[in-house]
């Protein structure tokens, strides 16, 4: 079935070059908790806390079947009369579409592939990363009103995305594709100035582009702000990167950067 799901900004339905979105509320968290577990069942307890956590109704079971069935509705309007994509189970609903069929689940995918093969093939990791981030629109579940579940996944979709951003930066730096990402990496510095592996991925670009004395200024740079901010001094790597740049040690030119946890 051609139908896609995107999660990964405002929360739109994709079907045959038609594009929805998802109303009511409601409806847009139940749709967003079972395409984060397409093929798998939602428990109806997990979906009345996220709905109405924080001001539980009487009635909860009722609006919650009231719900699902406007989103029935809207899918089969997408898709056609026959569609039953939302199944009832004994003790929740499913929504029965395969994962990729979502923008979270491919970037996930995409993610993971890049990152397998980051040491052996950086030019192959650089196309993967790309195209994992290709997938966002915007902040994942921008509209969805949802609860610790949908809170929870927010923050680690986003930090995921950091990650493969920061993975994508250390493949190119690694191949030798410099073009503008001393730019992007300066950009994510200023979203993330506490973040360590961003400074050190700086300093070697700079470094690697001959401009050993802005690179030392990123270190004195970070150095300033975590002791201004927490009363902390970089970390060892950030010092011994630090250190052969001060000695213009040959073998850094090759070091790579440290790995993205």
């Amino acid at each position: 079935m051609n139908l896609q799901i995107g999660l990964l900004g405002t929360t739109i339905l994709r079907h045959d070059g038609r594009e929805t979105s998802v109303r009511p509320n409601q409806a847009r968290t139940i749709l967003a908790l079972l395409a984060l577990s397409c093929g798998r069942v939602v428990s109806t307890e997990q979906l009345i806390d996220e709905l109405w956590a924080d001001r539980p109704l009487g009635n909860a079971r009722n609006a919650l079947q009231a719900n699902v069935a406007r989103l029935r509705r809207l899918l089969a309007s997408l898709v056609g009369l026959d569609a039953d994509l939302v199944r009832a189970e004994a003790n929740g609903y499913l929504l029965d579409l395969q994962p990729d069929a979502v923008d979270a689940k491919r970037f996930d995918d995409l993610a993971r592939a890049g990152s397998a093969c980051l040491l052996t093939d950086p030019a192959r990791a650089a196309g993967l990363f790309e195209a994992a981030l290709q997938q966002w629109r915007g902040m994942p579940l921008l509209d969805v009103a949802g609860g610790h579940t949908c809170r929870a996944v927010t923050v680690r979709l986003s930090e995921r995305r950091l990650d493969v951003r920061k993975q994508l930066a250390e493949a190119n730096l690694v191949r030798g594709a410099t073009h503008g990402l001393i730019s992007e990496i300066k950009q994510l510095v200023a979203e993330h100035p506490s973040d360590e592996q961003l400074s050190e991925l700086l300093m070697l670009a700079l470094y690697r582009s001959g401009r050993q004395s802005e690179a030392l200024a990123v270190f004195h740079n970070i150095r300033s702000w975590l002791g201004a901010e927490f009363g902390l001094e970089p970390g060892p790597r950030l010092h011994q990167v630090q250190h052969a740049i001060l000695n213009q040690d040959r073998s850094f030119a090759a070091l790579r950067p440290s790995p993205v946890s």
